[in-house]
């Protein structure tokens, strides 16, 4: 798979967790260990990491100002 398909497949993953869960928050280490531990798809954490950033980009996910937190 390629590594654009990867990262679309990650934020596809946290959106999805985050519709059903629309009040959760998680570091990027959480979000890669538990939010998308179910995906079909391998991945790791500087992925992960990737995928967050684009969403925050498109103000799709946003991180608390206090922490590396992140939620909708």
């Amino acid at each position: 798979m390629k590594m654009n398909d990867i990262h679309s497949e990650i934020q596809t993953g946290i959106i999805n967790y985050l519709s059903v869960h629309p009040e959760a928050s998680a570091s990027v280490q959480r979000i890669c260990n538990q939010w998308l531990a179910n995906e079909r798809y391998a991945h790791n954490i500087d992925q992960v990491q990737t995928a967050v950033n684009a969403l925050l980009t498109r103000g799709e996910m946003h991180k608390r100002s206090d922490s590396e937190i992140y939620t909708l």
